[in-house]
């Protein structure tokens, strides 16, 4: 197919990064989730409030935090397929981190990502992520590199050799989509939303040592297959 990159968006495309990141909210979430499991509404909320306010940031300067995003677009429908959104460093200027990335489903195996990171390093230095595990070995055939572990994910860095630098984020404590969606949750669970989101801790306790360990085995030379055990 035929595609088309741009750094600059409208609102109406913003609405429809929104709808992509709900349809993709497992991949995005800085943790482990199970699909459509009891707290998918609260993991939607999470990522569609902050994927609107960084991407606000981007179109508007807003909360002048340096967001910035490469949209892919079907050259034929004008429809969003894809986007990239990234922080500037706050120290140095020429650091990023990439705080989404996703692409249609139907559209995978193109390129598209690539492709869209590529539009970001040719803008810094230095680039730093994190991504499940299974996301590793492309990542690495980009020229990324394991430099830790991130919860239940698997922190990477491109460009200098360096410790990652400090991002200006935006805290969602008090997000009101947030806040509406965990009371929503408490009131729909019948009782047991507290046992739920312990139990759920748990779960991530486990997810994230086994990051740990697989991180681990990768420093030590093991190489992707024997660490995952796949």
């Amino acid at each position: 197919m035929v595609y088309t990159l741009t750094t600059t968006f409208t609102q109406a495309d913003l609405e429809q990064a929104l709808r992509l990141a709900r349809a993709n909210y497992v991949e995005l979430i800085n943790k482990y989730v199970k699909p459509h499991g009891p707290t998918s509404s609260l993991c939607i909320a999470q990522v569609e409030t902050e994927i609107q306010a960084y991407l606000n940031d981007a179109l508007t300067g807003c909360y002048q935090v340096r967001a910035g995003a490469v949209f892919a677009k079907d050259a034929t429908t004008d429809q969003v397929i894809g986007y990239t959104v990234y922080l500037g460093g706050a120290i140095p200027p020429t650091d990023c981190g990439l705080n989404y990335v996703v692409v249609d489903q139907r559209y995978r195996r193109q390129g598209i990502m690539k492709a869209m990171l590529n539009v970001v390093m040719k803008k810094f230095t230095f680039i730093g992520l994190s991504c499940n595990v299974d996301k590793v070995p492309y990542y690495e055939s980009l020229g990324f590199r394991i430099t830790g572990a991130d919860m239940s994910q698997v922190a990477m860095s491109w460009g200098v050799d360096k410790p990652h630098g400090t991002m200006s984020v935006l805290g969602f404590e008090k997000s009101v989509p947030i806040l509406a969606a965990q009371a929503a949750f408490m009131r729909n669970t019948n009782g047991k939303g507290d046992a739920i989101l312990a139990k759920l801790g748990r779960i991530q306790e486990e997810k994230n040592a086994e990051v740990e360990g697989y991180v681990k085995k990768r420093q030590s030379g093991i190489n992707h297959a024997e660490a995952a055990g796949t």
